[in-house]
């Protein structure tokens, strides 16, 4: 399969765990990938692994939360490949501390990363997308956008109270921005309607990634409090993310997409 000119993605976050796997499924399907993230080392050896094709992909390591650098990495893209018909709205960021004493940096770095940096992409590839007479967006989302963390999952890394009374230690900014995602895709899916531009959420449940190992016994109260009995795989998420950018999907938007394992039915 030759990569077809007119199939061109942009995706944050895409060289490790989820997005790694969304790289892979769109570079499989024959997609140019123009892939963003921190680090250059991941992208460059995912970049060279996929160098076979049948997919051209090409990096960036960006900042994204940096407004020049989304904008020069938008522009690298549109110079490799065109402008993008599809853009995932992938990376993401956490930061788990107690209650009382939760910092503004850490909460802003997270909502800058995980809502804001989303949109602007948005705002930068939507234009394209409207004069070409179609487009999609997809924005990765987490089933603790609409779900409260139970602390007894995570025993170990998350307890009711840290040891010096500072409250409940959970991942405050991550819930909201992941909550924030979910209503932005639902905004966005109403105003580019119009324009034949799709907008839709895959919210995945417990997902094993490598860079987060989360220890043996909280993978295994995971595994028993979700019906399918087994931690979800990146390649679990990445068929859904392909599947909402083509012909087949034309007419689903604004949908929220639950890839969990059955996590959040019960």
């Amino acid at each position: 399969m030759s990569p077809d000119p007119s199939k061109c993605v942009l995706i944050t976050g895409g060289g490790t765990g989820i997005g790694a796997a969304i790289t892979r499924e769109f570079a499989a399907n024959g997609w140019n990938c123009m892939i963003l993230g921190r680090r250059e080392e991941p992208l460059k050896v995912l970049a060279d692994d996929l160098a076979s094709g049948p997919g051209l992909v090409s990096w960036r390591a960006t900042d994204i939360t940096d407004p020049a650098e989304r904008e020069a990495a938008y522009a690298a893209c549109v110079e490799r490949f065109g402008p993008p018909s599809a853009l995932i709205n992938n990376a993401g960021r956490s930061a788990t501390d107690p209650l009382l004493t939760y910092s503004q940096e850490d909460w802003r770095a997270v909502m800058h990363t995980n809502v804001e940096a989303g949109f602007f992409f948005a705002q930068l590839a939507v234009p394209a997308m409207r004069d070409r007479g179609h487009g999609a967006i997809v924005n990765i989302g987490s089933v603790y956008g609409s779900l409260g963390i139970n602390n007894d999952f995570y025993e170990g890394k998350l307890a009711w109270n840290d040891a010096e009374n500072r409250g409940p230690v959970r991942e405050f900014a991550y819930a909201a921005s992941k909550g924030a995602v979910l209503q932005i895709t639902r905004e966005l899916a109403t105003a580019l309607g119009k324009w034949n531009i799709t907008v839709n959420a895959v919210t995945p449940g417990m997902v094993k990634v490598d860079a987060n190992p989360l220890g043996d016994a909280i993978e295994q109260r995971l595994v028993r409090a979700t019906p399918l009995q087994r931690m979800g795989r990146p390649e679990d998420i990445a068929p859904t993310v392909h599947f909402l950018t083509t012909p087949g999907a034309a007419f689903i938007t604004g949908a929220e997409i639950k890839v969990d394992g059955g996590w959040s039915v019960w």
